[in-house]
């Protein structure tokens, strides 16, 4: 039975940096769906399908930014 040494870029990230990459992922994400549900409005004076379309597509934005935050990267003891 061989067994390798643990070498540090096998190292999980350390809570802090796991929890600010998640925080940045949501913030991001966040941005995106209010940015997307400003511009609907003028898309939909411009095309009423497009500002539907836009308000359905940002409309979800919400919910997988709730998922990404809070899915866990490494396994809970």
């Amino acid at each position: 039975m061989s067994t390798r040494p643990p070498v540090i870029t096998d190292a999980a990230p350390s809570l802090d940096e796991e929890q600010a990459h998640r925080r940045r992922t949501y913030v991001i994400l966040m941005v995106v769906h209010l940015i997307g549900f400003a511009a609907s409005y003028p898309l939909y004076l411009w095309t009423p399908v497009a500002g539907v379309v836009a308000v359905v597509l940002t409309g979800v934005l919400p919910w997988i930014a709730v998922l990404l935050a809070n899915a866990a990267t490494r396994p809970r003891h």
